[in-house]
């Protein structure tokens, strides 16, 4: 359960009286520029194969590009060297449907994202080619991979990261480093950097980060980092791992546990600044078990990687955590169970920090005490530092619940931190605080609004500029606090579902002058309804857990989630709910029983990862 919290400012060994409440200070913002129109990252047109490969009957990639299946929880990467190439990543469902597993998405610019050519990592069940035979995970068995990310030397490698696993024994919860180099027009390797055991409820490694040291006056110039959560069976005692290759990805280092002192812990991301001092932030949850409160911690190594220091506190904050209270909790349960093993959604497991046991809602086995369909969110840090600047600032963003928007919630919906009993919403919003020398600043709201939930941040810095994104419900015509993001919880129907509404866009910021002032952009040319019920047998709704942005200058790449090319309908299984509803086709036999969708290509999964260039 969710415990109250104060925000607050710490720095390794200090805590100022100044930085002990958020104050209303906020920080201004002007118009920005968009270099061009957002259009879709995964086109629907054929993919290719790596290293100019051709695909063999019954590849799973001969099926991508015309399946119009989801695509969610995107990366992207400008090269340092070469910065009108551009690639992004996502987890990738396009393979379901001749490999019967999600895989990672490789998708290629050489023209700063006006156009794309998209690909798989090699190594899916499927591939006979030789760089997907030589692959560990086509070796070891694996059957799916995903949540990836990214990160360009200065030399043209790419190296691409992601976490691989089979849904049913032996699950293997590997992470593994692919390198491309070339400017990622050819691949080169794959590397398992962190395994874990057979067994459903053992280790599990995820929630993957990847940097690569470009400072222009360190000496561990071109080390490569990566860490993770390690998730360690049923009892939360999750650690963050690290690993480090100081030749450019052939080798990596066995991994170390770089966080003490949490029991919970996920979502770690990494920053190096110009003189080669490497961060590792991550979220810390809040548990009675670990005796502690949300709150972002850091660690730093002066050495390449090799040592780093205690945990220390960044800031403490109430989280902005989607929960709710399931109808049948029994049957949620097992249908998230049946959804993971049918690589047709996540499990989507309630935590000790919900309120709750449902952090997702939908219909049918899905359906929640609310009314509300929407799909999971977590309050998430992102750190960056600019590897040109002399200046040795570290930048962070992260969602939260602003403080003075708290509600008593009108339903079993909440998102910020019980008062007592009483559950309550709040507003989300984006944070913004840096590091300078030992301190940080008071987080302060980087693009405030009076309407709109604001999450998924991420942030870049490079030559002299940041670029943030993240993604904003400020147009949602039905906003309320008491409210997710596409629901309005004032018209209901016959069943006492919310009805749904096209509530969700995509926002960037850029700054000039270390994050004092921003210019703001709308990225999202038209609003997306986020809560279509495409997973999970088309009953519940997954929208990813991240957005992302790259920057080499001024020039900033933006990648997200949208469901704008969704075709709605109509599940005829269900009452209620239309509006969340795609399009399907089913019959039902003499006994009642539906059949499964006989059209799951026609348009009802087209989700898809989007992108957008900015100048700052």
């Amino acid at each position: 359960m969710r415990h109250p919290h104060k925000f607050s400012l710490i720095a390794a060994s200090v805590v100022s009286a100044s930085a002990l409440a958020l104050g209303p200070a906020l920080l201004s913002a002007q118009a920005s520029t968009v270099v061009r129109t957002d259009i879709p990252v995964t086109v629907d047109a054929a993919y290719v194969k790596a290293n100019g490969r051709a695909p063999t009957p019954g590849d799973a990639i001969t099926a991508c590009g015309a399946n119009r299946r989801q695509q969610n929880e995107p990366s992207t990467a400008v090269d340092a060297r070469t910065p009108t190439v551009v690639v992004a990543g996502s987890n990738d469902y396009c393979t379901v449907e001749l490999a019967g597993g999600t895989w990672t998405g490789l998708y290629r610019s050489e023209n700063s994202g006006a156009t794309w050519v998209d690909s798989l990592l090699p190594g899916y069940p499927t591939d006979s080619s030789p760089e997907g035979l030589a692959s560990p995970l086509h070796q070891r068995g694996t059957t799916n991979a995903g949540d990836p990310v990214q990160a360009w030397d200065l030399q043209g490698r790419l190296f691409y990261m992601g976490n691989a696993f089979n849904r049913a024994a032996p699950q293997n919860g590997d992470v593994w480093v692919a390198t491309y180099d070339q400017d990622a027009a050819h691949y080169v390797r794959t590397l398992i950097v962190g395994k874990a055991g057979p067994a459903l409820n053992g280790r599990f490694n995820d929630k993957t980060s990847i940097e690569v040291d470009r400072g222009v006056n360190s000496p561990h110039q071109g080390n490569v980092y990566a860490a993770w959560s390690l998730f360690q069976g049923i009892n939360g005692n999750n650690s963050i791992q690290f690993v480090r290759s100081t030749d450019h990805g052939a080798t990596f280092s066995h991994p170390a546990k770089i966080s003490t002192g949490s029991k919970d812990v996920q979502f770690a991301d990494i920053a190096v600044t110009s003189n080669g001092t490497l961060y590792v932030a991550y979220r810390q949850f809040d548990s009675a078990r670990g005796h502690q409160e949300s709150s972002i911690q850091y660690v730093v190594s002066t050495d390449g990687g090799a040592t780093f220091s205690k945990a220390a506190t960044a800031a403490q904050f109430e989280p902005y955590d989607a929960a709710d209270s399931a109808g049948d909790p029994e049957a949620a349960e097992l249908a998230h169970e049946r959804a993971f093993l049918n690589a047709d959604g996540p499990e989507s497991e309630a935590g000790e920090e919900s309120v709750g046991d449902s952090r997702d809602c939908g219909s049918g086995p899905f359906v929640c005490q609310s009314g509300f369909v929407f799909f999971r969110h977590d309050s998430q840090p992102r750190i960056t530092a600019d590897p040109k600047s002399t200046s040795q600032n570290v930048y962070l963003v992260f969602d939260a619940t602003i403080p003075g928007t708290e509600q008593a919630s009108q339903t079993t919906y909440n998102t910020a931190d019980p008062l007592g009993t009483t559950l309550r919403v709040g507003q989300g919003g984006i944070y913004f605080a840096t590091l300078s020398g030992a301190t940080w600043t008071t987080p302060r709201l980087l693009a405030p609004t009076a309407r709109g939930h604001q999450f998924f941040p991420d942030i870049n810095a490079d030559g002299g500029v940041l670029h943030a994104v993240w993604h904003d419900s400020r147009n949602d015509p039905a906003y309320s606090v008491q409210y997710p993001p596409g629901n309005n919880g004032a018209v209901r129907d016959a069943a006492g579902f919310a009805a749904a509404t096209n509530g969700l866009d995509t926002y960037a910021a850029s700054s000039t002058n270390g994050g004092t002032s921003w210019a703001l952009a709308r990225l999202s040319d038209s609003s997306q309804m986020p809560n279509f019920e495409m997973f999970g047998d088309r009953q519940v709704p997954f929208h990813g857990d991240y957005n992302y942005v790259s920057s080499v200058g001024s020039f900033a790449f933006n990648t997200w989630t949208d469901t704008r090319q969704v075709v709605p309908g109509d599940d005829p299984r269900n009452a209620g709910g239309e509006g969340f509803d795609v399009h399907q086709c089913r019959t039902q036999d003499a006994a009642g029983v539906w059949s499964a969708d006989t059209c799951p290509n026609e348009g009802g999964l087209d989700q898809d990862i989007y992108g957008a260039a900015t100048t700052g």
